[in-house]
């Protein structure tokens, strides 16, 4: 059984953390949050159905999955460019930047008042049955900007998240190894594979991890861990997402890179103004 904390009751959090790599609040986040999401995700579903001129009916419940299948089928950069507009429409904003969030974050990096950079907070969507960017047992170390000091998030967001579904599975303590040994593998048609070897992995009780909504877990980015395989019909939505201690003596931003799958502002301009 997981230990789990509540916001009114973290006293003993810190120290769960430094001995297990972890820890889960069961009521991170508020109903409307969540709920307000969901709404917007929804029309966020409605527009691609609409740009890819797809004429199917399908009921709001039916848009997280099967709306998400007929975009797939259609071509996939739609499911693309849901994924790329979801993590900056306001809801999803509201959820990453929580106060909440930020002052847990704080306590676990030693109560550091410095302000926080948070890196890559997306929400991953799981099809059923597709495991191309599904990543093995890893830790977050070279996954994110070098030599920072952060914590991770992990938490569903459209609905709970099971051993079915493909809920986030972690190696209980792995944190202590620091960076442990691991081997980069670049895999043609799967994201890339930083894995941790099996003879670090075997001195750790591994552990499935079901969570509810409005639950999160924040966990060191030296625990090992990977998200499960989805073999429920229905695709899994999860928050993931970092928050840097900006004064980490090493850290420093990237520089952030957008690409334009449409026109581009200059084709635009030349189109309307240029000669």
């Amino acid at each position: 059984m997981i230990k789990r904390f509540r916001k009114n009751n973290l006293g003993e959090a810190k120290d769960f953390f430094k001995t297990n790599g972890f820890i889960v609040v069961e009521d991170a986040f508020d109903q409307e949050l969540l709920n307000d999401f969901k709404e917007e995700f929804a029309s966020v579903i409605k527009a691609y159905l609409a740009k890819a001129k797809i004429k199917d009916q399908i009921m709001d419940f039916e848009l997280f999955h099967k709306g998400m299948e007929l975009l797939e089928k259609k071509d996939h950069m739609y499911v693309a460019a849901v994924y790329d507009t979801i993590f900056l429409t306001p809801s999803f904003l509201r959820i990453a930047s929580q106060k909440f969030t930020s002052d847990i974050v704080r306590i676990l990096l030693d109560n550091v008042t410095a302000p926080l950079y948070g890196y890559t907070n997306r929400c991953l969507i799981a099809p059923p049955s597709d495991d191309r960017r599904t990543y093995g047992w890893h830790q977050e170390v070279f996954y994110t900007i070098p030599e920072g000091r952060y914590i991770q998030t992990w938490a569903p967001l459209i609905d709970d998240t099971s051993t079915l579904n493909g809920t986030i599975e972690i190696a209980v303590g792995s944190h202590k190894e620091g960076i442990a040994p691991q081997t980069w593998k670049d895999i043609k048609g799967r994201a890339t594979q930083i894995i941790v070897s099996d003879d670090v992995l075997a001195k750790y009780e591994k552990v499935s991890l079901p969570m509810k909504l409005g639950e999160l877990l924040l966990f060191s980015g030296f625990l090992a861990h990977r998200s499960g395989t989805n073999i429920s019909s229905m695709h899994r939505y999860s928050l993931v997402g970092m928050y840097h201690d900006v004064s980490e003596i090493k850290f420093i931003t990237p520089t952030l890179n957008f690409s334009y799958r449409g026109k581009t502002p200059k084709e635009y301009y030349d189109k309307e103004v240029g000669n």
